[in-house]
């Protein structure tokens, strides 16, 4: 499975399987951090990997000049589709956050749900780092998020099933099957994602997610070798205390040079 098809069947059940997730609490998070670093309103901002527009189409909302890439062309189309039902201009590009490179420079870039942990090998994730690094204006404020390796290796992912209904009363069952692996620093994630309809099951997929997680002198290295300045870092949108392994995730601010 190449890197662009990780996503292609995710991307039909994307949104109903996430419609509990927080995306205002989290666009609340990332805009107190752009009020708390001075970055003005209106500014303009990158989003690496934005799904669906969850994070983009609120901030888009809200006055910023919002692009977003993902990798998922199935994902691109229905945030365009979403930002034009919600009124809002957001600019959505197919695009790897490897190597695009869109020829200008951006007030921010944000790169939120674990984008960054997605990228499994070094080289990965320096030209991830680099990509942001070419698009940030001087002084530009990255503000990302990634699993945090001692609370993965604390707690250890269990195998889990989430059943939603969607609008159209169609059931959705995704069945996950985590895999550790404490060498490669990685956890693969088979999931079976089932769709049924008046009680019989008409459509079953399956994918395997791949996620890297991190510790956090990987993280200060990773910024300081893009040329990015580390400003603070804490459990996911709590920058007010250190992480621990109770924390899955970590927030991180870091800013351009």
């Amino acid at each position: 499975m190449s890197d662009a098809d990780v996503f292609r069947a995710y991307a039909d059940v994307y949104d109903a399987l996430y419609a509990d997730k927080d995306y205002e609490g989290e666009v609340r998070f990332v805009t107190d951090v752009f009020s708390e670093y001075g970055v003005k309103a209106g500014a303009s901002v990158l989003d690496l990997g934005c799904g669906t527009g969850g994070h983009a189409i609120p901030l888009a909302r809200r006055g910023y000049r919002m692009t977003g890439v993902d990798l998922s062309p199935e994902m691109v189309t229905q945030a365009v589709a979403k930002a034009e039902h919600a009124l809002v201009s957001a600019e959505f590009v197919v695009g790897d956050v490897r190597d695009v490179r869109l020829g200008r420079r951006f007030d921010t870039v944000v790169s939120m749900f674990a984008v960054l942990s997605y990228q499994l090998t070094d080289a990965d994730l320096e030209a991830t780092f680099q990509t942001v690094a070419e698009h940030l204006e001087p002084g530009g404020l990255f503000v990302f998020d990634v699993w945090f390796g001692p609370a993965v290796l604390s707690q250890r992912p269990e195998p889990r099933t989430k059943t939603v209904i969607t609008r159209e009363g169609d059931t959705i069952t995704r069945a996950a099957t985590p895999e550790l692996d404490v060498v490669e620093q990685t956890v693969r994630v088979d999931y079976e994602i089932s769709r049924s309809r008046a009680g019989a099951v008409v459509e079953t997929t399956r994918e395997s997610h791949t996620v890297r997680f991190f510790f956090v002198r990987e993280v200060r290295h990773l910024l300081a070798s893009a040329g990015l300045e580390l400003l603070a870092l804490g459990p996911f949108m709590d920058l007010t205390r250190r992480p621990t392994v109770d924390d899955w995730y970590l927030s991180v601010v870091a800013r351009a040079r």
